[in-house]
């Protein structure tokens, strides 16, 4: 049964991977109809769904894997992203996020994630604690330094602002490349 379940994921996430949307979602949907109790069936469905624009059954879907796994922050990380890029909702995202830290606290990324939605909001102060704990577990994490400077910049701080600066100049080339 485990090794079915992670040929599933491992089959979703390739499909995903390449970009190969209505073969991920075909996939995805048939596991939901095979398992419907699998918040992973469900999640994959979410992902594809949300890459062919079908933004509202993205939500349901990922609201209903969160139904059968409220625990996995993968889940409430992807709905946080829909919800604040594609669905304009950031009050929203922004509380998925929180809920995704609760789970794991340890996630970088996720820190990240939370601080650039804190600066869209205009919540300057908040963006510095995110970025600081996203450096904390991930001292050379690019996105999170640039978070830290433009909130920094935001609220005068112009100490922090050149710190952020010179700790980017110290940081290896490869750590500018984006990676998915």
């Amino acid at each position: 049964m485990a090794a079915n379940l992670e040929g599933k994921i491992a089959r979703a996430r390739s499909l995903c991977e390449k970009g190969a949307w209505p073969e991920a979602l075909a996939f995805a949907q048939s596991w939901t109809a095979e398992t419907p109790s699998d918040a992973k069936a469900w999640y994959y469905c979410g992902i594809a769904l949300a890459a062919t624009g079908r933004l509202i059954d993205a939500e349901t879907s990922y609201r209903r894997a969160l139904k059968l796994d409220a625990n996995d922050f993968k889940i409430w990380n992807n709905l946080a992203g829909l919800l604040f890029g594609a669905m304009q909702r950031p009050v929203e995202a922004a509380q998925c996020l929180v809920q995704a830290l609760q789970i794991d606290p340890g996630n970088p990324l996720g820190w990240s994630n939370l601080a650039s939605m804190n600066g869209q909001l205009g919540r300057h102060a908040q963006v510095l604690e995110c970025a600081e704990r996203a450096l904390a577990l991930d001292p050379q994490m690019v996105e999170a330094q640039l978070h830290r400077a433009r909130a920094a910049q935001a609220l005068g701080k112009t100490e922090i602002v050149r710190a952020a600066s010179e700790a980017l100049g110290k940081l290896p080339a490869e750590k500018f490349r984006r990676t998915r």
